[in-house]
């Protein structure tokens, strides 16, 4: 009985602290502007430290680099194809990349 209640105790911080992890990992924002190739979205809250100028990060099925950063505006370079489907107003949700994206074909 004992090794139960310590495995579902040990379950459930693990779920807790994994729920935390992804939490923190992750930012909801609005695209406010697109010129081009380049897609302004403007973030809730405070910016992560992963968040910052030369970063590449996933959004929006893609993976666009950070160009710039002014108070909670956050401008990302997607391609020209990708930054077309975007509209104005649409919610997005930036997540930090850890840089194991698919390369080639």
């Amino acid at each position: 009985m004992k090794k139960l209640i310590a495995m579902i105790s040990m379950l459930l911080v693990t779920v807790a602290l994994s729920a935390t992890a992804f939490a923190a990992g992750s930012l909801s924002g609005k695209v406010t502007k697109i010129e081009s190739d380049k897609v302004t979205v403007t973030v809730e809250g405070t910016l992560p430290a992963w968040a910052k100028k030369g970063a590449t990060v996933s959004a929006a099925g893609g993976s666009p680099k950070v160009v710039s950063v002014q108070g909670n505006e956050v401008t990302l370079r997607f391609s020209k194809a990708k930054a077309a489907k975007l509209k104005v107003d649409s919610p997005v949700t930036l997540t930090e990349s850890d840089g194991d994206d698919m390369q080639g074909c």
